[in-house]
């Protein structure tokens, strides 16, 4: 298969069985890889019987066609599993070197199954893959376990994506992260959704890999890749998005985005912050030490940062954007070192910072309005000796970290409203506030993995990244008019950049990455269907969490403070029309406003005729 390795590694944990089965050409041509591909593994796999956290879950990690063919920002990987923290469809994405490591060693994807009866690991090698012992790991943060794996195999080489202390105690939002001994090398956080949980469950402390350089992906048109890519790589390197975020990392855009209410503030209630003191601008000129960059990546906008104030940094991973709003905007904290060294500490434990962060930022404003009593927790806004320490105790789930760890939802219904979480299906909504841009309030309510700004950025279209040869054009950042139609297009585009698997940042053309893709595995992906491409795997996604329960029109909403409208700031006297944009969302879906199913015409037409007799019947 042009563009693949051909296999996936399958796991069970239950019985130690390691075998490999070859990658279903089908599955592969209508759904690419990533998430796209992943998800279409979990459909057949799992129903709403499946408890997340159980050994009948399955665990995937899943490359793409471009992974580890040079193409632009494509060292990503994805990882699959039912959410712990949503009960749905959960899906994090992931740079690093992981994912074409995996493939070098002769892999597109890993299928983990069952439980391990006590802590191991998996090592994979070309041509030898085996589980050993991680007693001696448990405990250990994700770091600390990279470095200990990589000493065990006496080779630093070895990439290893870890769960730290939170996935280990199955808090419902822990992350996956990859690193590797490399200075210079970007950490890869499968942050969202709560796959480090799932792989504590499984007893499955890391994964090592290293692949072999030599073990080439064939290519369909060898030639006509390497044309399109130098073609690709010349647009990159004078475009301005790349010069920006290699500059000033992807929070250099804070002052901006601060200006026009973007940055959620006081735990959403508060419209301006001094966000330069915590910006990529401040962060370059003070304790900017280098940049670290994943694979086949000419940005580099991991932010190398050795000491921030007293602290040393583990790994001298410095915090990146959301990293920064949440402990930093949303708490009310403008001490940049110390946002610095709390987001490396939340990276260590293996907690999710959107997750972790927004938690705690409730609880803070929960406090303030004397819903919290202080005999439960006394934290005030910008407390970052209490957050070091919730964060902690989220991670070990002790004191009240136990209360904090189940997530903000829990928290609103501990104290009986639950109205005032800033969260949608279970998630944490992340730092980009829909009052600024209306857009986002679709893309999060309508996001298959509960609020993620990784199914579709859209407020970079309405800042004027826009994507002219789709039709995906930016348009008055707070109406309504045919809103919901042009999120559903980015939703697709995105979509298909997520089953390739892409980086968001860098800009290439849509022409350009079509043409990779087609070069690289012979399909026939061009403009005028890779938007169908894309819809196919969107409606593939709504389908697997219907099956999965989810009761669409019932938990498609926004929280409360989402919808108050704020007095100052960038969004004065703005809301989301919300009811409007979801109307036109749906009719461009052509999904059914009652149920939220797509209807049987949409899924024959994306030729997605299993999921339509699953969804309607014969």
């Amino acid at each position: 298969m042009n563009g693949y390795v051909g296999k996936l590694l399958i796991i069970n944990l239950t019985t130690g069985a390691i075998n490999a089965e070859s990658l279903n050409e089908k599955f592969a041509r209508e759904y690419i890889g990533g998430g796209g591909l992943a998800a279409r593994y979990l459909y057949d796999a799992i129903d709403a019987r499946i408890d997340p956290l159980g050994a009948d879950n399955l665990l995937i990690f899943m490359t793409g066609p471009l992974d580890a063919t040079g193409a632009p920002s494509s060292g990503r990987f994805v990882v699959v599993a039912r959410s712990p923290q949503t009960g749905l469809y959960g899906q994090a994405n992931a740079g690093n070197f992981f994912g074409p490591e995996l493939k070098f060693a002769g892999y597109d994807g890993i299928i983990v199954r069952g439980k391990s009866a006590t802590p191991v690991y998996l090592v994979i090698e070309p041509g030898k893959v085996e589980l050993r012992d991680a007693q001696h790991l448990r405990g250990m943060t994700t770091y600390e376990t990279g470095a200990a794996v990589r000493a065990e195999l006496r080779d630093e080489h070895f990439i290893v994506a870890a769960i730290g202390p939170a996935g280990e105690n199955l808090v419902p939002s822990a992350l996956i992260l990859a690193s590797g001994a490399g200075k210079h090398q970007k950490k890869g956080i499968a942050g969202r959704c709560g796959m480090g949980a799932v792989m504590g469950s499984k007893n499955l402390k890391a994964i090592a890999v290293r692949g072999a350089k030599e073990n080439k992906i064939q290519l369909h048109d060898r030639a006509r890749f390497y044309r399109v890519l130098n073609d690709a790589q010349k647009y990159l390197h004078a475009e301005i998005s790349t010069q920006m975020f290699r500059a000033v990392g992807t929070s250099g855009a804070m002052d901006y985005e601060g200006l026009l209410g973007d940055i959620p503030t006081k735990y959403w209630t508060q419209g301006t912050f001094d966000y330069g003191k915590i910006s990529g601008n401040i962060l370059a000129e003070t304790i900017l030490t280098g940049r670290a960059t994943c694979h086949a990546c000419m940005i580099a906008c991991g932010r190398a940062v050795e000491r921030a104030g007293a602290h040393d940094i583990p790994q001298a991973e410095g915090p990146e954007y959301e990293t920064l709003a949440v402990f930093g905007a949303l708490m009310l904290n403008d001490d940049l070192a110390a946002l610095t060294y709390i987001g490396s500490q939340a990276d260590a434990l293996g907690l999710d910072c959107i997750s972790a962060g927004s938690t705690i930022a409730f609880a803070m404003f929960l406090r303030e309005q004397g819903i919290l009593p202080a005999s439960d927790l006394d934290i005030r806004w910008g407390d970052t000796r209490g957050t070091l320490q919730l964060l902690s105790d989220i991670a070990y789930r002790e004191n009240f970290g136990a209360v904090l760890a189940e997530g903000t939802r829990a928290l609103g219904a501990r104290y009986h409203v639950e109205g005032l979480a800033v969260q949608i299906n279970g998630a944490e909504v992340p730092m980009h506030d829909p009052r600024a841009f209306t857009g986002m309030a679709v893309a999060y309510a309508t996001s298959p993995i509960g609020a993620n700004h990784n199914q579709s950025d859209h407020f970079f279209v309405d800042i004027g990244r826009t994507i002219e040869e789709l039709k995906i054009l930016s348009s008055d950042r707070f109406g309504a008019q045919d809103k919901g139609a042009m999120v559903a297009r980015h939703q697709d585009w995105r979509a298909f950049n997520n089953a390739l698997v892409l980086c968001y940042f860098p800009n290439p053309t849509a022409q350009q990455i079509c043409d990779l893709t087609s070069a690289a595995t012979g399909y026939d992906i061009n403009l005028q269907n890779v938007l169908s491409c894309g819809e196919r795997q969107w409606n593939l996604q709504r389908a697997l969490n219907l099956k999965l329960g989810y009761r669409a029109r019932e938990k498609e909403k926004l929280p409360e403070l989402m919808l108050r409208v704020l007095a100052d700031g960038g969004t004065e006297g703005h809301r989301p029309d919300f009811e409007r944009m979801m109307r036109d969302y749906y009719a461009a879906r052509d999904w059914d406003w009652a149920s939220g199913k797509p209807s049987r015409a949409k899924l024959i037409a994306l030729r997605m005729e299993e999921i339509a007799r699953d969804m309607w019947g014969a």
